[in-house]
């Protein structure tokens, strides 16, 4: 793309160089006077910038977004739902402070703890363990340049083909990155965050760097959370062809985890911990060390990337026991995008492939109130993910592209059993499956786009479900992978200084992962018959009305609307039931009043206008709530920003999130995981 940008720059000073030349040729020197000067900004081979990937999105037959960092770094950006609150098809609640729940398309739902059917990236490099799980804590809000979301079957130029789709995090380069950035910011409940970084180039070679701290006491008793980041990345330039860049980026976490609540509870004090909690000192500790290299080729109609990753987690997590985990991942990746034609029409092509190790030392001890009892289990846990893919895009037409692709993932889950006084619980299995998808992407006008896809995913189970010994006690669980088959469609577009981005979608889901009950007051993951999931993704803004109180000043509105309706088909224990853990409604809203000063406020409202079952039985309600918030800033300079935000400030009393349980009973209906209350926040950015 760079070098089309400069082909086309030549072309266009050439023209006017002529055309100069031409209005010139009545000098009786001949001279020529104007002197014509291209320059383009250069940019990293290995990083495309915002503008770019805002162009690929419109290359793309589904629903995707792009979600630039400046949008929510004026604020207290900690956790995944101060990042994507405004993209619709999304749900990221907070659980307690960075830990959270993350969804897309109604995938994982029944997961209340860490990841499933999504696939988590940064700078395109997987984020995710081999068996497909993956934590919310890695990644730091403030050392981003913007957030891309592939909703849905949209992501197979990452080698993903879930329900859910994709998250790629993309960090600054020297190329795009500010010389020297600091923010600092503070407010309720002991909050404290701290950011500082740079960037620059220098001759071939390029660097970005930065140093993040956020700590907090937390709004709950026992919710104290301290974490720290390191992220760099340092890239070369061999020639105009050839960039290599490396990665390395470290995380210290720590959480206090004060446990859900009652309805009652929460009603009554949501800023209590739940006692056993408390007592027994849950917490959720690690330390996360990664390095990566992207290699990146590129020719006027060939893009080749390829690289190698590995990360080490160490994990100590007291809950209901003490575990201690120990985790290396080893992967590498490589496609190629190659652009051609078919008999004179256009024609992109993508090959690629990743292979991916992973190994868990996992270890369970008695929970003597933080501290290692007496040994409970001792496994080691391996997968092996083998993913081949690729991606065919047609333009029959200048304004219609015709797509086909698909996945194939060859994945092992194998479990060597050091802890035999309870039987052998080891052994292995493998799982193989294809997904194809067809596509089509028209262009009403150059700035309307109608797209529509028909999927299919494959996704084998994590060790959570396979691993879960209630269900065998002498080897792995005989678990089918979870395989789905989805229709969308939708539009997008920039009209009229209106923006939107609209799809609906339908799933059918054969063997989705739930809850089941075994008996005797036990139950484990295992696989649904049928589920149906579908729904409408709607995201718009616009600019209301320019020059309202004096020249330049401007009133802007975005909005996000989620609706969900993820059923049972005819389930031998759950009939036609709603699938719990999601709101059918889920509404965000901001208008924004922008002064040219510099100064601007903004306030936002959010919508769950009904509650949602927690239970597969369709007894427990969580309740509706709205809430009410408003940010604002001003710019003193154009390097300065002062910014403060308020939240809830009517201080509603409400579920932020939920567990899923089968049947609520006395005994486990502390489900319901309470949003923060009133807050307020403040902070400043410097740039330079």
């Amino acid at each position: 793309m760079k070098h089309a940008y400069f082909t086309m720059a030549v072309v266009c000073a050439t023209l006017v160089a002529g055309h100069s030349f031409a209005n010139n040729t009545d000098n009786k020197d001949n001279k020529i006077d104007d002197k014509i000067i291209v320059t383009a900004k250069p940019e990293s081979a290995t990083s495309a910038s915002i503008e770019m990937a805002k162009e690929k999105i419109n290359q793309i037959a589904g629903g995707v977004s792009v979600v630039d960092s400046k949008d929510y770094k004026n604020s207290n950006a900690v956790t995944l739902k101060d990042m994507l609150a405004y993209t619709p098809g999304v749900l990221a609640q907070s659980r307690i402070n960075h830990e959270s729940r993350l969804s897309i398309r109604g995938t994982g739902l029944s997961r209340t703890f860490h990841l499933r059917g999504l696939n988590l990236y940064q700078d395109n490099i997987p984020l995710n363990s081999t068996d497909g799980s993956a934590d919310f804590q890695d990644t730091d809000p403030l050392a981003l340049k913007y957030i891309e979301v592939y909703k849905g079957a949209n992501a197979t130029h990452l080698g993903t083909a879930s329900l859910g789709g994709a998250i790629n995090y993309v960090t600054p380069t020297g190329y795009n990155a500010y010389k020297l950035s600091a923010q600092i910011s503070g407010g309720s409940f002991g909050t404290m965050q701290e950011n500082i970084s740079s960037g620059q180039v220098v001759g071939k070679n390029d660097y970005f760097f930065s140093l993040s701290n956020v700590k907090s006491d937390g709004f709950r008793d026992f919710s104290e959370m301290n974490n720290t980041y390191l992220t760099t990345n340092f890239g070369h330039k061999f020639d105009d062809n050839l960039e290599s860049r490396m990665y390395f980026s470290y995380t210290d976490a720590n959480q206090e985890l004060p446990g859900n609540l009652t309805k009652a509870q929460l009603n009554n004090n949501p800023k209590q911990a739940r006692f056993f909690n408390q007592s027994n000192n849950w917490q959720r500790d690690f330390n996360l060390y990664r390095i990566a290299n992207k290699t990146t080729y590129q020719t006027d109609n060939v893009k080749i990337d390829g690289g190698v990753y590995t990360q080490q987690k160490d994990l100590y997590h007291p809950i209901f026991v003490a575990i201690d985990q120990k985790n290396n991942e080893y992967g590498s990746f490589i496609n190629a995008d190659i652009q051609g034609n078919i008999a004179g029409y256009e024609n992109q092509l993508l090959l690629g492939n990743t292979l991916a190790v992973g190994k868990t030392e996992n270890k369970w001890f008695v929970n003597n109130k933080g501290q290692y009892g007496f040994n409970l289990k001792d496994e080691v846990q391996t997968s092996k993910t083998a993913t081949f893919y690729a991606e065919n895009r047609f333009h029959a037409t200048d304004d219609l592209s015709l797509i086909a692709g698909g996945q194939f993932v060859h994945t092992i889950r194998g479990l060597d059993d050091k802890y035999l006084s309870d039987g052998n619980q080891g052994g292995q299995k493998s799982y193989n499956g294809f997904s194809p998808k067809i596509g089509a992407l028209y262009n009403v006008t150059p700035d309307i786009q109608l797209f529509t896809n028909l999927a299919m995913a494959y996704e084998p189970p994590t060790f959570s479900e396979v691993s879960n010994n209630t269900l065998n006690p002498s080897g792995l669980n005989d678990i089918k992978a979870q395989k789905s088959t989805t229709f969308e469609m939708g539009t997008r577009g920039n009209v009229n200084k209106i923006n939107w981005d609209a799809s609906i979608y339908h799933s059918w889901i054969k063997d989705e992962y739930m809850p089941y009950a075994l008996g005797v007051g036990q139950s484990a993951t295992t696989n649904a018959d049928k589920t149906i999931h579908q729904g409408l993704e709607l995201g718009a803004g616009a600019t209301v009305l320019d020059s309202l109180f004096t020249s330049n000043d401007a009133v802007s509105m975005r909005a996000a609307y989620t609706y969900s309706n993820f059923k049972f088909d005819g389930d031998k224990d759950y009939g036609n039931n709603d699938i719990p853990g999601a709101p059918a409604h889920f509404i965000m809203s901001e208008v924004k009043y922008q002064h040219p000063a510099g100064f601007y406020i903004a306030p936002n409202i959010e919508v769950v206008p009904q509650g949602y079952y927690v239970d597969m039985t369709n007894t427990l309600k969580s309740d509706d709530y709205t809430l009410f918030g408003l940010n604002t800033g001003y710019d003193v300079t154009d390097n300065v920003t002062l910014f403060a935000e308020a939240r809830n400030l009517a201080d509603k009393k409400y579920a932020a999130t939920t567990d899923v349980i089968i049947t609520p009973t006395a005994m486990n209906s502390n489900v319901f995981a309470p949003g923060v209350g009133r807050s307020f926040f403040g902070g400043l950015r410097a740039k330079f």
